[in-house]
């Protein structure tokens, strides 16, 4: 087996590790993925200018930015000829399109010249060496669900909801005061458009400490579109302390990429909401939340009951 070549991406998914036989992309994994580094020498070293991690760092940084149809880095597969052969029917499933893998099994059956079991498929999907390149996010349940994604299901809806919108979900490490601001906006338009039990006045005095807030929080993720903010969560240990959609993008999956993120990555397990705000108790009852407690007022003593929920 030929040495084998690493290097690091910090996506805003995380961290992966790339991997090349000096010629070719041979790994692309997430950090903490299942089988990530699998089949890697262990005599491995790291080198961080090879063109072909230039060229692999050069996709992802386009593919993150939301361009399509990006030529790819050279890739070598390593794998059984039935992985291959699924391999390559991922590949040829669309930017922004998804199969199931009933369907999947279908073409790739018709590759072999004979039927092929979901199961069998399934598993080889969950054995692709090269994520995002090699589009196994594109692979839904029978009924359209989201199942089995080695880098974890909240990777698979942020990539997903990427190529459908634009959107790019990331871990905002840095506040500078721009992002403040652009953020502190879609928490005002948010509120005005969902929060119309509060009293005359009460927006433009919780206005004032929503910049302490997002730069006191200890987790922040953030929502863009073409860099532009859309929505954004805030988390302490397992509380999501705050969450807002800007109201032109309520409804499109925003709050569910973050909040998949925030629980199955974060580890957040609790929110505290708004009694009078119905569509935000919802949502979080359709996550799987449930309130344990309710508060006559909120924090600061106003009379805006809250819910506490936990996941369960």
């Amino acid at each position: 087996m030929p040495v084998r070549h690493t290097t690091v991406y910090d996506s805003p998914l995380g961290e992966m590790l790339l991997a090349s036989d000096g010629q070719a992309l041979t790994g692309l994994w997430f950090e903490g993925q299942r089988h990530a580094a699998a089949g890697l020498s262990p005599d491995a070293t790291p080198r961080d200018d090879l063109p072909v991690f230039e060229a692999a760092r050069s996709w992802l940084r386009s593919y993150f930015s939301g361009e399509k149809n990006v030529e790819p880095p050279a890739l070598r597969l390593e794998g059984t000829p039935f992985q291959g052969c699924v391999w390559d029917a991922l590949r040829e499933v669309p930017y922004g399109s998804t199969v199931t893998y009933g369907e999947l099994a279908a073409r790739v059956g018709r590759r072999l010249g004979r039927a092929t079991s979901a199961r069998a498929v399934g598993s080889a999907v969950g054995r692709n060496p090269v994520s995002v390149i090699v589009g196994c996010h594109r692979v839904l349940g029978a009924r359209g669900e989201l199942t089995g994604y080695a880098g974890g299901l909240w990777r698979k809806r942020a990539l997903l909801a990427l190529e459908r919108d634009g959107v790019v979900a990331r871990e905002a490490t840095e506040r500078p005061a721009a992002l403040v601001a652009a953020l502190a906006d879609v928490w005002e338009r948010s509120v005005r458009a969902t929060h119309d039990f509060l009293l005359p006045g009460e927006v433009e005095r919780l206005r004032a400490v929503v910049p302490d807030a997002l730069e006191g929080v200890p987790r922040l993720l953030v929502a863009e579109e073409a860099g532009t903010p859309v929505g954004f969560l805030g988390a302490d240990g397992d509380f999501v302390e705050m969450l807002f959609v800007d109201p032109g993008w309520r409804g499109r999956g925003v709050g569910r990429v973050l909040m998949s993120r925030a629980t199955e990555a974060l580890g957040a397990r609790e929110v505290s909401v708004n009694e009078q705000n119905p569509q935000a108790v919802g949502f979080y009852e359709h996550l799987g939340f449930s309130a344990y407690r309710r508060t006559p007022v909120d924090d600061d003593g106003r009379p805006y009951p809250l819910l506490y929920m936990r996941l369960a």
